[in-house]
């Protein structure tokens, strides 16, 4: 977006703030306001931060054994490309931002300054990701000074979109108004629970919506008097909140699809299988990023539709990379592949980091992801399970940071400064939340993200 049409729509909107947002390593949306005046000044020389906010976990603890202490100053750099006006909360604007160092450089712990490096890696292959972020959410209302779930109705519920009809529509309004291209709506499984798939965007742009979309959901909720919460299983009589991340490959014109091939079986292409076997591959380790908390891992039960089981199958919404078939007539554009182990608690930059990072070395390895599964791996016996090499999940978050401790791939392709910093800030919080005891996991994930 250029300079002046900012300026114009400064003045036409009658911006007071404008927020530099950046999500740190914890996943949560954070950032400093400027008054508009000082632009040009923010723009050249960003907002000072302590480059130890970076380690900080939920509850904003930094722990002693961090490399990153509060003596060093780092930067955050708004994206002026990102510029939008809030259509939920007059008088504010935002910009997403990188944490650049002192001397502008990307800083070590910036995700997004990783992602951007990753999608140098798929450019130098001729190859760019197309990727959306399929959120799950709860609404919640007030009733006897408790936040309460909206309804308690079925899964695609005409009756729970009549209940939730006030909160939706300005939520689309909202995000359509910033450029987030709703497709779908309908109302989920789980207790006041709802989801709103986007359209799939290129590579950085595709993480920037996931943060965009949490934002705008958030935010046009509380506009609207109630609330919105992410959590991944606020309840254990009731279905979690997922966060499916759709992804494929195409040519450097974006004109060819490098997962589909229609010869090949499922209509994927060799591509696809070598990139999906890395994720399979890889997966505890990335499980670590893509279901970052430990109430994340209470959402992977058998037979509830969050995948439990590493393994890949058409169609198949038990498996943890589903290949998803394309729609008729336009099988070449709209074949992709689905990762199931996620929630919006993630930090969308490392989780799209992370996906790339396993599916390249599945693709310089020319892995196969085996055999697909054609049912649900929970119906099979242990012996079948154990003659096809299904394993489950890890059992909690402390079990996937020791996979993502000993994963030489990730290791040096994210690189073990950030992943050291991201293993000690997650195991704090695991410690902070198991000395906490009861309703600690509430009080850090309900309402934070």
């Amino acid at each position: 977006m250029h300079r002046e049409t900012i300026e114009k729509q400064l003045k036409a909107e009658n911006i007071e703030l404008i927020r530099a947002i950046y999500v740190g390593p914890d996943g949560i949306s954070r950032g400093k306001a400027f008054r508009p005046g000082n632009l040009d000044e923010i723009l050249e020389s960003g907002l000072g931060l302590t480059q130890a906010q970076a380690s900080v976990n939920v509850f904003d603890h930094l722990p002693q054994t961090s490399k990153f202490q509060p003596v060093g100053e780092v930067r955050i750099r708004p994206d002026l490309s990102t510029f939008q006006v809030l259509p939920y909360l007059s008088g504010h604007a935002r910009m997403l931002s990188d944490i650049e160092t002192i001397d502008g450089q990307p800083w070590e712990l910036c995700p997004r300054s990783l992602l951007k490096s990753f999608l140098a890696k798929l450019a130098e292959k001729g190859m760019i990701i197309r990727a959306a972020f399929e959120n799950e959410f709860t609404i919640l209302k007030k009733v006897d000074q408790l936040w309460e779930p909206l309804d308690q109705l079925n899964c695609f519920s005409s009756a729970a979109m009549d209940l939730a009809s006030s909160y939706i529509l300005p939520m689309i309004s909202a995000l359509e108004k910033q450029g987030v291209m709703v497709e779908k709506y309908y109302p989920e499984a789980g207790h006041g629970q709802h989801e709103i798939p986007v359209r799939h965007q290129i590579g950085l742009q595709a993480a920037d919506q996931q943060v965009v979309f949490k934002e705008t959901v958030r935010g046009t909720a509380s506009a609207n008097d109630c609330r919105v919460s992410f959590m991944p299983k606020a309840s254990p009589d009731s279905a979690g909140n997922g966060c499916h991340i759709h992804f494929s490959l195409w040519d450097p014109q974006c004109q060819r699809n490098l997962f589909y091939d229609a010869d090949g079986d499922y209509c994927l292409s060799q591509t696809a299988r070598h990139f999906m076997a890395g994720i399979l591959d890889h997966l505890p380790a990335l499980m670590a990023f893509t279901a970052p908390t430990t109430n994340s891992y209470k959402r992977f039960v058998e037979r509830c539709w969050s995948s439990s089981y590493i393994c890949w199958g058409p169609d198949n919404r038990e498996a943890t990379v589903r290949a998803a078939s394309g729609f008729k007539g336009h099988e070449a554009a709209t074949v992709n592949l689905e990762y199931k182990p996620s929630d919006p608690t993630c930090n969308p930059y490392l989780a799209l980091s992370g996906l790339i990072c396993a599916g390249l070395d599945g693709i310089e390895k020319a892995a196969d992801p085996g055999e697909p599964v054609l049912t649900d791996p929970a119906l099979l016996s242990k012996q079948e399970q154990q003659s096809r090499g299904i394993t489950g999940y890890p059992a909690d978050l402390a079990s996937a940071l020791d996979a993502l401790a000993q994963d030489d791939v990730l290791q040096a392709g994210i690189g073990k400064s950030l992943i050291t910093d991201y293993i000690t800030m997650k195991r704090a919080e695991i410690e902070m939340l198991e000395a906490l005891g009861t309703d600690a996991e509430k009080q850090a994930y309900q309402f934070r993200f």
